[in-house]
């Protein structure tokens, strides 16, 4: 029996996971896939030119920034460990005619790591227990706490936890722990959706000059993108070869699925267009491309005011992440920390 068991090794799930361990409770995490870090992820390969340096891209999130006080510190616990570094203050914009310099207004430290961006889900789940592979097929109630079974794809044994924290996307989740919730709650989770994002990876053997941005804002609506971003600048900015990453807008990702593989091939070929069409045409000849989809990408409100959401079962039942606290990287660490944090709170007035 574990005090608590963490659905989801995403930041949000590893965040809370972290902080209660570190208050002395027993936290298993149950993730689904062999990596950690949700969407802050990290895709390495051989170069297909057969240099032994391998081809490294953050095809989920890029960035991060800092604003709240708590995940300032946090950062500055990353900084100091090596983990993460300024990567810049602001971005390039294309406006759908000019290449705009970044704006003073905006600028902000953005953060990146030298080793990618799987590098922060990595250091938060330093000593945590966690189950790879665990895909949970059911979640029951019982006297004790909550029981939870395994997919039949899963191998293993059910976990039993006293308490639940479910970081999959809030669509998954309710479709997992719906019954728990009350109607109303029920309700405010299947209002909260999410828009895809289709990834292209590309890698340029040669490039004709090394630019002089890190990553451009597209907000052309005439444009398959909505962000194109330099990533070899994250590892050594002074390489002529480079590794990109585009991302396409939630409209032009909205079409797309998993299985599709012609479509998206075809779609990642209307991406490298319209990056060409900013940067120069010799972005339209890469090296090598690969691609991703990820059907949760970008949540489309504004979350919910705690940055999580709790159940009046008799055991608690917690739901977080960024599709509950406005989405971005820092959304869902405070989401998973202040969920932790109340959780506590309520353990220790029992």
């Amino acid at each position: 029996m574990h005090d608590v068991a963490v659905i989801g090794a995403g930041l949000s799930g590893l965040s809370a996971a972290r902080h209660l361990a570190q208050s002395g409770l027993d936290v298993v995490v149950l993730e689904k896939s062999r990596g950690v870090g949700g969407r802050a992820a990290t895709r390495r390969m051989d170069s297909p030119s057969g240099e032994t340096t391998p081809l490294i891209f953050d095809h989920g999130a890029q960035f991060f920034t800092a604003r709240d006080p708590l995940f300032q510190k946090q950062v500055e616990e990353w900084i100091s460990a090596g983990i993460c570094f300024e990567w810049a203050k602001g971005f390039h914009t294309w406006d759908g005619t000019s290449l705009l310099l970044p704006e003073k207004q905006w600028e902000a430290p953005r953060y990146a790591c030298h080793e990618g961006m799987s590098a922060l889900g990595k250091h938060l789940g330093t000593g945590l227990l966690i189950r790879r592979d665990f895909r949970v097929g059911s979640l029951t109630e019982n006297q004790k706490g909550w029981h939870i079974g395994p997919a039949e794809s899963s191998p293993g044994e059910a976990i039993q936890a006293r308490a639940v924290f479910s970081s999959a996307p809030v669509p998954q989740s309710l479709e997992l722990l719906g019954e728990h919730f009350s109607e109303e709650d029920r309700d405010l989770m299947g209002n909260m959706t999410y828009g895809r994002c289709l990834v292209c990876m590309a890698n340029f053997e040669n490039m004709p000059a090394i630019p002089d941005w890190r990553a451009i804002q597209v907000r052309d609506p005439g444009s398959s993108l909505s962000w194109m971003a330099w990533d070899s600048s994250k590892r050594n900015p002074d390489t002529p070869r480079g590794s990109f990453v585009l991302h396409a807008s939630p409209e032009f990702s909205a079409g797309q699925e998993l299985s599709a593989v012609e479509a998206q091939e075809q779609a990642q070929k209307v991406m490298l267009q319209d990056a060409a069409a900013i940067v120069g045409s010799w972005f339209g000849t890469p090296s090598f491309t690969t691609r991703h989809l990820w059907r949760y990408a970008i949540p489309l409100g504004p979350g919910l005011p705690a940055g999580f959401l709790n159940t009046q079962c008799v055991h608690p039942l917690y739901l977080v992440g960024d599709g509950v606290n406005g989405g971005r990287i820092e959304g869902a660490w405070l989401s998973g920390r202040r969920a932790a944090e109340h959780f506590l709170k309520r353990f220790e007035a029992a």
